[in-house]
């Protein structure tokens, strides 16, 4: 475990890249699009006061419900106050780190100082990581089916800065995280042994002989991890994925309500419009921006102004502010009293 890489993105000076490139992006906006001025930014007081209320009691329900799907997991006396340290403290890594590159690590070390033992914060880890991607993989393709290719939506200006619309980035991230996971479930839970001889096999080769130590080394870690979780029963497994459903679906409802505040909408709306949220967030998983800082600014009106039309930009603005710079806050407060501890 790297402690050091670990401390240096728990860092309070963490929080100012993600919020000076979001709040770039917000300023660009508003200097380059015309649509964006002072009438613009005062429609952000016609949003319904009790959607802005259910708005915030669902993404409070969200936390609850992840820090309940990590005490289950665990299954061992881990105390609400250290889950729920453990839960804002992997938002705030969250927050503070690439997609792309992700905050698994991290969650490694908060989990081990929480306590738990190396191998099973790493099989604690990789489990939820892994459900995540679950989550995405399975839910991705019922919404395509559903909405009848509806909730990857067709964007001229996309395509115009690109070279290509929405959809290519979607299954280009979508097929990162099928070989992720399929990799992943297959180490730990079908064949932990054969990977981790297959791995072995692979860095004698000459030309990776460099990195054979930290990749044998991750593999072990991936067979320490499969005996962690060996034996735990089918009902176990349907069990996390169905918490992990409810923190998802929890987590992009949040959204629609804000939307709800602006707009009318019947449940057709309301279903497709959770489609794309699922469908977005699965193409900045591929950002290089620390908790998607621009990068959600950006591509939020690709989804959703269809639906929101003037009001997209205020709606994007409190939907950032809600789901994402509490979490920055929150570690920012937690972490020096917990880092001292």
């Amino acid at each position: 475990m790297d402690s050091e890489k670990a401390l240096k993105t728990l860092n309070i000076r963490s929080v100012w890249i993600p919020v000076i490139l979001g709040l770039g992006i917000v300023v660009a906006l508003i200097l380059t699009d015309d649509r964006i001025n002072a009438e613009t930014l005062g429609l952000i007081k016609e949003i319904s006061p009790i959607a802005l209320l259910v708005g915030i009691g669902i993404l409070l329900s969200k936390d609850f419900v992840n820090t309940a799907r990590f005490r289950f997991i665990s299954k061992q006396p881990v105390t609400w106050s250290s889950a729920i340290r453990v839960i804002f403290l992997w938002e705030f890594a969250i927050a503070v780190t690439p997609p792309i590159v992700g905050a698994t690590g991290v969650l490694v070390y908060i989990m081990f100082r929480e306590k738990l033992s190396f191998g099973t914060a790493l099989a604690f880890t990789l489990l939820l990581a892994t459900f995540d991607n679950l989550f995405f993989l399975t839910a991705s393709p019922i919404a395509l089916l559903v909405s009848n290719g509806a909730v990857l939506p067709e964007s001229q200006e996309v395509s115009a800065r690109l070279g290509k619309g929405i959809e290519p980035l979607f299954w280009l991230s979508y097929s990162l995280i099928a070989l992720y996971t399929t990799f992943m479930l297959s180490a730990v839970l079908l064949f932990p042994k054969g990977i981790r001889k297959l791995t072995g096999a692979v860095m004698n080769l000459k030309w990776l002989k460099k990195w054979e130590l930290v990749v044998t080394k991750q593999a072990d870690d991936l067979v320490l991890v499969s005996q962690v979780l060996k034996g735990k029963p089918i009902s176990f497994w349907l069990s996390v994925l169905g918490i992990t459903y409810a923190v998802w679906i929890l987590k992009y409802s949040m959204l629609n309500v804000l939307i709800w505040g602006f707009t009318d909408l019947n449940f057709a709306d309301q279903a497709l419009l959770l489609g794309r949220h699922l469908t977005m967030w699965i193409v900045l998983l591929v950002s290089p921006a620390p908790g998607n800082a621009g990068a959600a600014e950006l591509i939020f009106p690709v989804f959703f102004e269809e639906y929101l039309r003037e009001y997209t930009f205020v709606c994007s603005l409190l939907w950032r502010l809600l789901s994402y710079y509490p979490y920055l806050l929150i570690g920012a407060i937690i972490l020096p009293k917990w880092i001292k501890r």
